[in-house]
C-alpha cells in the first residue's frame, strides 16, 4: 500500500478515523486505494505511475504522498463527517485535484519519472502545427 492508516494522522485524528469507519480498517484501505487510483489517473499519461507508486518510505515523492492523503481523507469524510470541518477538507481536495489536473495538462511538471519508450527515451506529447496557408489574391 502506498500510504498507511497511520500516515493519515497528519490530516485526521485517530478518534475521527475510528468513528468514521467504526474501527473498520478495510474502509480506510478502500479510501486509500481509491485515492491512489484517482491520483494515478491524473498522472498516467505522462509519468511512470508504476515506479512512482512502487516507491516506499522516504523514496516516495512527498508531493504525491500529500495529494494521496488529501484525497483519501476526502473519501473518508464522504462516508461521515465526525467532528471535522468538512468545508476545509473539501477545499483542500479541490486544490489537490486542480493541481493534479494542471500536471495532467502539462502546465506543471513535478519531479517525477516520465514514461519511457522501448528504447529508454521519455515519451512526450509534442504537437507540431502551423498557421493556415496565406493566399495572396491580386
Amino acid at each position: 500500500m502506498f500510504i498507511s492508516k497511520e500516515e493519515i494522522k497528519t490530516h485526521l485524528y485517530d478518534y475521527q478515523v475510528d468513528q468514521i469507519t467504526d474501527n473498520d480498517d478495510s474502509i480506510v484501505t478502500s479510501a486509500i486505494d481509491t485515492a491512489v487510483s484517482e491520483v494515478k489517473s491524473y498522472l498516467a499519461n505522462r509519468y511512470d505511475v508504476d515506479t512512482i507508486f512502487a516507491a516506499t518510505g522516504s523514496e516516495r515523492s512527498a508531493l504525491i504522498v500529500e495529494h494521496v492523503k488529501v484525497c483519501a481523507v476526502y473519501h473518508l469524510l464522504l462516508l461521515c463527517n465526525v467532528d471535522a470541518i468538512y468545508e476545509r477538507y473539501e477545499k483542500a481536495y479541490e486544490r489537490s485535484t486542480k493541481f493534479l489536473q494542471q500536471v495532467a495538462d502539462g502546465l506543471l511538471s513535478p519531479d517525477l519519472p516520465y514514461l519511457q519508450t522501448g528504447n529508454g527515451s521519455p515519451t512526450g506529447t509534442i504537437q507540431l502545427k502551423s498557421n493556415p496557408k496565406f493566399v495572396h489574391s491580386f
